[in-house]
């Protein structure tokens, strides 16, 4: 935990302004945060707190538009690698028809901006009285509507790059896809940053990111946080992106074992990508992961993000999984 009192840990409204994001963020404890924003409406509205429930509504665009800024940008990006790499427009035009047939035909930006539209009405509308849970479930039908098909359209780009390209190139793509937030993980260098505030600000970012997936067993964010004396883990079952794709066995698993992922077979291609931002090249990068994730490898199997209290207390097992050498190791090799 920080060593200092943190307002979004022990701030007692619903949102605070916290300076490491720049923006604000739901307050409370690690457990508290767990809570789906769904949970934090529903009491709201049951106290009575109107206006505390209507700006976590409005939340819900917060905790979305990464989420929909990344699907598009790599939607995008996939098929400019494809091309660069040598792959005919007739050839991209059968890729874009099998993506489109499993995700179907969906405006993207239109589904985004009913969304915001959505979400701003309905706060509206609980404020004045005139609506409650009714408008949280159309919200939510709003933006479930584009994030579900527009995570497929994602992961169908991924299976067809992994068609031309080979699923050995596969960590490659997800390190040319997530550049910018793999440099922008630089700011969790100890040389930049003391670890507490890193520690709080990776167990605050994905708390919120997986909200936003609607991931859990009623698709409500669900989130099993436990903490330990050395770690949050956080648990999902099952997440409400690649989880979910990897439960319905809707795109291809790794057929061989590679350290871009794990270095296990049956991992989604999708799953790929948490993989490579957040333990593979944190620990090429900085010396040391900045989550430990356990993916599932078969249908039913929960999904975990770990994250450690001190970089040095990460077992030696996160560095072995992704083909890296641990620190002691290191140190004794060299």
């Amino acid at each position: 935990m920080p060593s200092a009192p943190d307002p979004l840990l022990t701030g007692k409204d619903e949102l605070v302004f916290w300076p490491p994001i720049g923006r604000e963020a739901r307050a409370g404890s690690w457990s508290r945060q767990a809570e789906t924003t769904l949970e934090r409406i529903d009491g709201a509205l049951a106290e009575g707190r109107r206006a505390d429930a209507a700006a976590l509504v409005r939340h819900l665009v917060v905790e979305a538009a990464e989420i929909h800024e990344l699907l598009s940008e790599w939607c995008a990006t996939i098929p400019a690698i494809l091309a660069r790499e040598g792959v005919s427009p007739a050839r991209m035009a059968e890729l874009d028809e099998r993506a489109r047939a499993t995700a179907g035909e969906v405006d993207y930006a239109a589904c985004w901006e009913h969304f915001v539209a959505t979400a701003a009405q309905s706060a509206d509308a609980i404020v004045a009285g005139t609506a409650g849970e009714d408008a949280v479930r159309l919200t939510v039908a709003a933006w479930l509507e584009g994030h579900d098909s527009h995570l497929l359209l994602t992961a169908g780009w991924v299976d067809a790059a992994v068609t031309e390209l080979g699923e050995a190139r596969l960590g490659e793509l997800w390190a040319e896809l997530q550049s910018e937030p793999i440099a922008s993980y630089g700011r969790y260098d100890l040389a930049r940053s003391p670890w507490p505030d890193s520690f709080a600000l990776l167990v605050q970012i994905a708390l919120e990111g997986m909200h936003a997936h609607f991931g859990g067993p009623a698709r409500r964010g669900e989130i099993e946080l436990i903490e330990h004396e050395d770690r949050i883990e956080m648990r999902f079952d099952p997440c409400g992106s690649g989880g979910r794709i990897r439960r319905q066995e809707l795109f291809g698993v790794t057929q061989e074992p590679h350290p871009f992922a794990w270095n296990r077979v049956g991992v989604c291609h999708y799953c790929i990508h948490c993989c490579v931002l957040q333990q593979l090249e944190p620990i090429r990068r900085l010396g040391y992961p900045a989550r430990v994730i356990e993916p599932p490898t078969e249908p039913g199997m929960q999904c975990s993000w770990t994250v450690y209290r001190r970089p040095d207390l990460v077992p030696e097992s996160a560095y072995t999984a992704v083909g890296e050498t641990p620190p002691l190791k290191r140190e004794e090799r060299d």
